[in-house]
């Protein structure tokens, strides 16, 4: 089942270089996935099991300016029984060009045993899953590196906390953009990115934000107490 729905951006979905911000980006492709599940009528909520985000990854062609209204497309792919999903976007205007592609996947969660479930066939049917992909590849995991040229302890507020008590999935990439040198922040000339959620920042935790150059961008790590948190990389 392919779902679809218009967006107009407002204007705090800009930034400074009049782009669409990648916080944004992101927070559209969410509540556009959100709305599918509504569409699906999918309660599973109720029984206290929930969808976790647990990978993004994301290419932008063009970046939308202005007014100019996003057209949004997603659907599921994946097979059940299994413990997650994936599930893509795909952004273009109103001829069909394209903005955006978008892949993510979610966990299947049982909150009060903190631990994975298996999606069941119904559910995973109910969402009718196709096999049309947005990449060839699902994802690939995402190398740790040996080191890192910059670190700095990440100030939490209470705003970065989202209704779970965690940080925000969006806040993660915040944290790398505010870490960027002054004249690739300034460009705001980012093509692609990844962002693979290992385990949830709370309030209460000290992460550590590190930092590394590579050929085609950088690379990041977030760290609890020199447990590996939250991986992004920017290209």
């Amino acid at each position: 089942m392919f779902f679809s729905e218009e967006y107009e951006p407002r204007l705090d979905d800009y930034n400074e270089q009049g782009n669409l911000s990648l916080e944004s980006i992101l927070k559209i492709l969410e509540n556009c996935g959100r709305h599918h599940s509504q569409k699906v009528n999918d309660r599973k909520a109720d029984n206290g099991i929930a969808w976790v985000l647990a990978d993004w990854r994301v290419q932008i062609s063009r970046r939308s300016k202005g007014s100019e209204k996003l057209y949004l497309t997603t659907w599921v792919h994946g097979k059940a029984p299994a413990s997650s999903i994936c599930r893509d976007f795909l952004v273009t205007d109103q001829n069909q060009q394209e903005y955006i592609r978008a892949s993510a996947r979610f966990a299947l969660v049982d909150l009060g045993k903190k631990r994975l479930t298996r999606i069941s066939p119904e559910l995973f049917e109910s969402y009718g899953p196709e096999e049309k992909r947005m990449f060839e590849d699902d994802l690939p995991k995402m190398q740790e590196p040996d080191s890192f040229s910059l670190e700095h302890t990440i100030q939490l507020r209470r705003s970065d906390i989202d209704y779970n008590g965690h940080v925000h999935n969006t806040r993660y990439l915040d944290f790398a953009m505010e870490a960027l040198p002054e004249e690739y922040y300034r460009q705001d000339g980012c093509k692609s990115f990844r962002i693979n959620y290992r385990n949830p920042v709370m309030l209460s935790d000290h992460p550590v934000l590190r930092m590394k150059e590579t050929e085609t961008g950088f690379v990041f790590g977030i760290y609890v107490e020199e447990k590996l948190y939250t991986m992004i990389e920017i290209v």
